[in-house]
């Protein structure tokens, strides 16, 4: 997961995105990526990548190709990078790369890591039935195992809206 919170303006921030997601998927191990632009917060943007192994990301990460492509995005944006893993994936009724709304929900958890997974899952649970539903991926950080990215996916926006104002889901969205 990379985040980007840009310096420059959003267009030369999101060519520079649209360069960096090409050179990264034509690396060796590279499975699938994604990149959003956060609609809750001017500016910023999240890069959600998978590789087929580990090994595959460090060869990826310390190829010598990396770094002038990193340095040219921090030239137009804040970085931040986290390694994470997924520990709840709901079968996507719809491939990510082609929903029209993602939903991040990001946690730092305390205490009681199992209960947090568990009341995400109920948070999905408030979804799967509902129209336009895509998919939900769980990811756990590496670095330091309080965070957790949440990420929900939906067909199209209209759906995603509608789901997000149920009382279901805000009961869920609460608890959790």
């Amino acid at each position: 997961v990379q985040r980007f919170t840009a310096v420059d303006r959003a267009e030369v921030v999101e060519a520079g995105l649209r360069a960096h997601a090409r050179h990264r998927e034509g690396l060796k191990g590279f499975d699938a990526g994604l990149t959003l632009r956060l609609l809750d917060r001017d500016g910023d943007y999240a890069r959600l990548e998978r590789w087929q192994d580990m090994d595959a990301l460090l060869r990826a990460t310390h190829d010598e190709s990396y770094l002038p492509h990193l340095a040219s995005l921090t030239a137009l944006a804040d970085v931040r990078h986290e390694l994470a893993v997924s520990v709840g994936q709901m079968p996507a009724a719809v491939p990510i790369a082609e929903a029209g709304r993602l939903v991040l929900v990001e946690a730092v958890v305390e205490s009681e890591p199992a209960r947090f997974e568990m009341d995400f899952g109920a948070l999905v649970g408030s979804c799967v039935t509902a129209e336009g539903y895509g998919g939900s991926d769980l990811l756990r950080s590496v670095v330091d195992p309080r965070v957790y990215t949440g990420v929900l996916w939906w067909r199209d926006p209209e759906s995603c809206d509608r789901v997000l104002t149920t009382p279901a889901y805000l009961d869920r969205r609460a608890k959790l």
